[in-house]
């Protein structure tokens, strides 16, 4: 699946012009069976450095925050009046936090929705990015920047998981593990949404190139 992870990749995501309402919605639940629809919406930056080798790039976050301190997370935040969409949101959380030029980086399409505890609805926004980039942090939010390689990412077997019970109700937690940076919660369950397009395509273009050679 890596030789040709660009192609694979644009083909995986949900494109930009379709809109993000009949995306899928999962994550947080709060106890009760009505209808449940986060009171805040935010946008997260997927950044891949478009090389040989391509890595995905993550942020830990600063230790001394009040929420989900020394976490990984990807570049982020909630979406301000300013902003014309999430698309924008999350460029200019990712410059901001991070000091990525959104000139130099490229969305190319969307991954699902995902719902948080601390009640936001939050929009993957993909996105490449065309290396050498200089890194300029916002230490008042970001600790540090660091990569993964897509090849580690998309090892389904190097992730793990774990139930746990929160509000009467039962959770799968992903982690995923890289040198000595801990990827979890809502940021792997990203992860996992790309490996099963990635792979769902996949799996699409082969059985279609196996019925053209019988």
């Amino acid at each position: 699946m890596m030789h040709h992870w660009r192609e694979l990749l644009l083909e995986s995501v949900s494109p930009l012009e379709s809109g993000v309402r009949n995306l899928d919605v999962s994550g947080y639940r709060p106890p009760g069976e009505g209808a449940f629809r986060p009171a805040r919406t935010a946008a997260v930056l997927v950044p891949l450095l478009d090389m040989h080798e391509p890595q995905v790039v993550l942020t830990r976050r600063a230790d001394h925050l009040p929420q989900h301190p020394g976490q990984v997370s990807f570049p982020g935040g909630a979406a301000e009046d300013a902003d014309s969409s999430a698309v924008q949101t999350a460029l200019r959380e990712a410059y901001e936090e991070i000091g990525l030029p959104p000139a130099a980086a490229k969305p190319i399409g969307f991954l699902d929705r995902m719902d948080t505890i601390s009640d936001y609805r939050v929009l993957p926004v993909v996105a490449l990015v065309t290396p050498p980039v200089q890194w300029v942090l916002d230490q008042r939010e970001v600790a540090e920047v660091f990569t993964v390689p897509l090849s580690v990412v998309l090892d389904v077997e190097r992730y793990d998981a774990r139930i746990v019970a929160r509000h009467g109700r039962e959770y799968t937690i992903h982690t995923l593990k890289w040198q000595h940076y801990i990827i979890w919660g809502a940021t792997a369950d990203m992860l996992l949404n790309l490996i099963s397009r990635m792979q769902a395509r996949n799996e699409q273009r082969n059985s279609a190139f196996e019925r053209t050679a019988e």
